[in-house]
């Protein structure tokens, strides 16, 4: 009879090999769906980004179309505005929202003024301001505070109240730089703020190293 005694059993004790969990869940069975939402993540933010693009640029357009408007022509612009929406298929009420949230992004982005409903001698006042607006036009800035201080210079009544003219002109036209300085500044911050974010998200050595370059600078 042959000895068994001694003969080798073959090993069946392998190391089995750690299975990935997510949530109690094997990982493999969730990373088709967090891929997807990681995929549609992405294209969904890019989409965003263009429309923001998009609708920063058509409130732009509309900023430069409205901007010292008086009352009657602002509303013909809303209607016209609405009236796009209204093509579109949506009711007189949702237009109306399109339009107001537009023009509290103008007020937000450029300082937009709403021209109020004026009285017929509000109005008159307005369009004798507009005329003089349109007078002073052809001068350069540089040229209107030389007429002003020749004019105050005089010293008479007479001189003194037509250089109030070209004062206020040279104070409009430094008003309308600085809400374009203004709009320019936050739309700087706004990018600056969003790049770091990002770069804090990243958690790279890169990342942290322009961060510390950006506390550096504002230190």
């Amino acid at each position: 009879m042959a000895n068994t005694a001694n003969q080798a059993v073959p090993a069946t004790s392998a190391v089995a090999q750690a299975v990935q969990m997510i949530g109690g869940k094997p990982a493999v069975e969730l990373q088709d769906t967090i891929f997807t939402i990681g995929e549609e993540t992405l294209a969904a933010e890019l989409k965003m980004a263009e429309g923001k693009q998009a609708l920063d640029i058509l409130d732009s357009n509309l900023h430069d179309i409205v901007k010292g408007l008086p009352y009657a022509e602002f509303m013909l612009v809303r209607d016209f505005h609405k009236a796009g929406a209204i093509d579109k298929g949506r009711s007189d009420d949702a237009a109306q929202k399109v339009w107001e949230r537009q023009i509290n992004r103008l007020v937000t982005t450029f300082n937009f003024m709403r021209p109020q409903s004026q009285s017929k001698d509000a109005e008159r006042k307005a369009q004798a301001k507009a005329e003089q607006v349109a007078k002073l036009a052809e001068f350069s800035e540089g040229e209107l505070i030389e007429k002003r201080d020749t004019l105050l210079a005089k010293g008479d009544t007479k001189s003194i109240n037509a250089a109030k003219s070209f004062a206020a002109e040279v104070e409009r036209r430094n008003a309308d730089a600085i809400s374009v300085e203004k709009a320019n500044r936050k739309a700087m911050v706004e990018t600056i703020t969003k790049r770091v974010r990002e770069l804090a998200k990243a958690e790279t050595a890169d990342a942290d190293a322009i961060l510390a370059a950006v506390a550096a600078m504002v230190a």
